[in-house]
């Protein structure tokens, strides 16, 4: 019989009966590594658990019943499986063996026998799998009873929702995973932390990066504390940079588990590590990766002045690896643009339009686009010689980059204006010291005639472009009616590339003019109201609760079809099924008429709309309706379908009151001249900003659906001729670029044009997938690299460090309330919410805003104070925090945080 329970130190240990962390640990023991000594129980010992309470048959069914497009199954397959473990004890015959294990484990502590208990997956900590951090650990397990319930919440672990999902994601079948369970003696770490044997960021090979904090190790993982961080030259051992972080709290043993306990203030800005304990733990790095024979990722501590290692891992996303799977170097390539040494590349404002990889069809048009718009925008009043070499916007990391160097060089040498007018609007990194300046009035004197012509075409574009939004949904709609089969290849691209993309770029310089407008007039208006009332954040109540924001009709459009969905009984024609197959039968039903009349009004206003709409690749809900009907589900499920007060009205309050305030402070004159113009045109600018938008996203609609139908055809001709080089699938269309497409149409056939459509497709979606399990750093430096420093990645410039439990970031919305974190990456994932949760996400687009309704709080990663998820938030009255550096990953699931949008911080609570 397979063993129930083995030594960590006995060369029996396999990857398949005791997991990765087990068979790490093992392989650290036998190398002589500095590891605590403990036992694993084994996979055998889980199965044995498993068959004898008779749970395997129902494990099955229940994690094969979920499904990828319901990610709500997952959770509720986890808490299903989760209460059969919890009902099911441990028999004798296996509990016996791990507690005569845990009574002879030897410790220098004295009894009872302090230990970490810690889940070791088969599944976990491959290079191709990885798994890390997926399960759960118990620290500081002190008696039998303990040992037993933190072993069998350890199996239960391998079926969190999570887990389920990333193993269907990995094909991985639910009958052939186990768990192992390793537990060890803890150390009652003076210091602890994670030690990279690859700087993570950079994806230098040449450094050892070293996180440290006081206390055991939790602290730093769960991400409540600001550890220091040590970076190590491999070859001399020598510290290369250290940056002390700010160790306000620190996790130490409690009677039973830990606790979170403040360090004294005297503490706090010391150095966890000396130079030699460094130097020995980068020893212990290089060591260690040598022995596995790859970068690591390795927890440590140190304990009366000796250093542990208490497990390692393999590094298994580093940046921009040579080479990278499949075709990445399509072009348009960056290497054509030349590196100027203001250059700095963030994600500012176009984070949250392009917050996933990009496909090449969205690159090969978008950069144009970006490039020659914006360049060529500035060039009308500027005649600055750097302007003809500045790129705006490059991709990297698979993802698009804006240059907010180059807006920075543009605001303080050609403007004279601080980058904080651009930072706090925009969601901007750019806090380099040699940026952090004030206004230049000399500068900006001498600037007043190009100012005037300025301000003079701004106002001319705006009234242009509000007065062409009639036409451009006259334009939309007429093209949309029309029967495409007819038109050839050709011509549809033709009019594509000429008329519709002629019209996108025309019309995307006006609306340059709002946003150039919007980054000079709200610091102003900000600035006016601040020294009146003392209030900084006033500026945004002043601005919300505003009419006519196109945005805003999405939720009560959404919620009154779910009523008349009620009121019509077609509630259960809609929950059940999927939604296509739903849709179809509401079409056929003659008592769904009243819904299916919103439903088309919908369409006809907002159809335009989607998940990440600036990426072509995804459909728009006109083109895929079903996707409506999905959301209206989510309301129904929610029992969303009635609110006594519309959110509008309450914020229509508070900006009046708002109002009443900054005017009780100003004297006639300055309320009169200054005051009230000001905030006229910046509420102006805020809602054209935003319903611009809307119509510049509507006159893409067109592109979008030539690109589907191309892709449609062109991989019908592939299925009649699957080795003529056409497409396999419509959606393969989005992998090719522009020179591409037309050289297919010049040529007739690809085989003509020397293409081979399939192969470059097959090669360019392992690039896609492959960024997609790639952390983008935030800010990048002229020649490409990261750019890691204070004030740009995670501090607050204005604060200096704060303490791990509390986040900062762009104060985006006023209010502050509590609930429960909710970190999800895509739409798509919405239906895991619940009625008042938190939302903590990468960035938000219209695909988001049905989610609105139901959310309390929002907290994102991207984004500013005029970004889609800021002012959709202060539309709905929620509290948002915005431009929160590693949110979805500092925050956990469920955790409950409190979100205060007034000063921009995110409370962690319940750690």
């Amino acid at each position: 019989m397979n063993p129930l329970v083995l030594s960590l130190d006995t060369p029996d240990i396999t990857l398949e009966n005791a997991g990765g962390k087990g068979t790490n640990l093992n392989r650290l023991i036998g190398a002589g590594f500095p590891t605590p000594p403990g036992f694993v129980v084994t996979t055998a010992a889980y199965r044995a658990f498993v068959h004898a309470n008779g749970l395997n048959d129902r494990i099955v069914a229940l994690a094969r019943a979920t499904r990828a497009d319901a990610p709500d199954s997952f959770e509720s397959a986890s808490q299903s499986i989760r209460q059969l473990f919890d009902k099911s004890p441990i028999p004798d015959d296996i509990a016996q063996p791990i507690l005569r294990a845990y009574t002879h484990l030897q410790t220098p502590i004295p009894s009872p026998f302090p230990v970490a208990v810690r889940s070791s997956a088969t599944a976990e900590d491959l290079p191709d799998a990885s798994f890390a951090g997926q399960q759960e650990t118990y620290l500081n397990v002190r008696d039998e009873t303990a040992l037993m319930t933190a072993v069998k919440r350890c199996w239960s672990s391998l079926w969190t929702g999570r887990a389920i999902a990333y193993r269907a994601r990995q094909g991985i079948a639910p009958g052939a995973v186990s768990l192992a369970v390793v537990v060890q003696q803890m150390i009652p770490a003076r210091a602890a932390g994670i030690l990279f044997t690859v700087n993570p960021v950079t994806g230098q090979r040449g450094e050892v990066v070293i996180n440290a904090a006081w206390g055991l190790g939790e602290a730093i993982v769960a991400g409540q504390v600001t550890p220091d961080t040590v970076v190590v030259d491999k070859a001399t051992l020598k510290v290369k940079q250290i940056e002390i972080g700010d160790k306000a709290v620190m996790t130490t043993p409690a009677h039973s588990g830990t606790a979170e306990v403040a360090v004294e203030a005297s503490q706090r800005a010391q150095a966890a590590l000396t130079p030699e304990h460094a130097a020995e733990l980068a020893r212990l790095g290089v060591a260690i990766e040598s022995h596995f024979g790859g970068p690591q990722d390795i927890e440590w501590a140190i304990a009366d002045d000796k250093v542990f290692i208490l497990q390692s891992r393999p590094v298994t996303t580093l940046p921009a690896p040579t080479p990278i799977p499949g075709d990445d170097a399509w072009p348009p390539s960056d290497e054509n643009w030349p590196a100027n040494d203001f250059d700095l590349w963030t994600q500012a404002d176009v984070g949250e339009r392009w917050p996933e990889p990009v496909t090449p069809l969205t690159w090969s048009t978008w950069h144009v686009m970006m490039n020659e718009n914006l360049g060529g925008y500035y060039r009308n009043y500027v005649a600055a010689p750097w302007l003809e070499t500045a790129q705006w916007a490059r991709r990297r990391y698979g993802r698009i980059y804006f240059n907010e160097g180059a807006m920075t060089r543009l605001m303080g040498d050609e403007f004279g204006m601080p980058a904080s007018t651009m930072t706090a609007g925009f969601g901007g990194q750019d806090t380099r010291a040699e940026t952090r300046m004030g206004w230049k009035w000399g500068l900006i004197l001498s600037r007043l005639p190009m100012f005037m012509r300025m301000t003079a075409g701004i106002n001319r574009d705006i009234g242009e472009y509000e007065q062409r939004f009639p036409q451009i949904e006259a334009w939309v709609d007429e093209f949309m009616a029309r029967d495409l089969g007819a038109t050839t290849d050709r011509a549809l691209w033709d009019e594509g590339r000429t008329l519709w993309w002629s019209r996108a770029m025309d019309n995307m310089t006006l609306h340059a003019s709002v946003t150039g407008a919007s980054l000079t007039n709200l610091p102003m208006l900000a600035s006016m109201a601040a020294r009146a009332t003392g209030d900084k954040e006033i500026v945004y109540t002043l601005i919300t609760g505003l009419t006519g924001v196109i945005q805003a009709e999405i939720v009560p459009a959404l919620r009154q079809m779910a009523q008349t969905a009620q009121a019509s009984g077609l509630s259960a024609m809609i929950l059940d099924g999927d939604p296509k197959s739903a849709l179809a039968q509401l079409r056929a039903t003659p008592s769904a008429q009243p819904f299916l009349q919103l439903l088309d009004a919908f369409l006809r206003r907002h159809g335009h709309r989607a998940v990440l709409e600036a990426e072509w690749l995804y459909p728009r809900w006109r083109e895929s309706p079903e996707l409506v009907v999905e959301m209206i589900a989510g309301y129904l499920r929610a029992g969303d379908t009635h609110q006594s007060e519309p959110p509008e009205a309450a914020q229509v309050r508070q900006r009046e009151a708002a109002t009443a305030q900054v005017e009780k402070r100003l004297d006639p004159i300055s309320r009169s001249l200054f005051f009230r113009p000001m905030l006229k045109r910046v509420q102006h600018i805020v809602r054209m900003r935003d319903n611009g938008q809307h119509y510049l996203v509507k006159l893409a609609l067109p592109l979008r659906h030539i690109y589907a139908v191309l892709g449609e055809r062109w991989a019908a001709r592939g299925r009649r001729s699957p080795s003529g080089g056409w497409l396999e699938q419509p959606e393969d269309f989005f992998f090719l670029i522009v020179p591409e497409i037309e050289a297919v149409l010049a040529a007739g056939d690809p085989s003509a044009a020397c293409l081979d459509l399939r192969q470059l497709v097959a090669e360019r979606r392992k690039a896609y997938r492959y960024w997609f399990g790639v952390a983008a750093p935030e800010v990048l430096r002229a020649d490409g690299t990261p750019f890691v420093g204070a004030g740009l990645v995670g501090a607050d410039p204005r604060v200096g460090p704060l303490p791990g439990n509390i986040l900062s970031g762009v104060a985006a919305s006023a209010g502050k309330v509590s609930g429960t974190a909710r970190i999800l990456a895509s739409p798509r994932e919405a239906s895991r919410l619940h009625p008042g949760d938190v939302l903590v996400t990468r960035a938000t687009d219209p695909g988001w805003t049905p989610a609105f309704s139901l959310i309390s709080s929002l907290v994102l990663e991207v984004g500013g104070q005029l970004s889609h998820g800021a002012i959709v938030a202060r539309e709905y009255g929620l509290p948002a925090v915005v431009n929160v550096p590693d949110a979805t990953r500092r925050i956990r699931d469920g955790q409950t945080v409190t979100v205060d949008g007034t000063a921009g911080r995110v409370y962690l609570e319940g750690n």
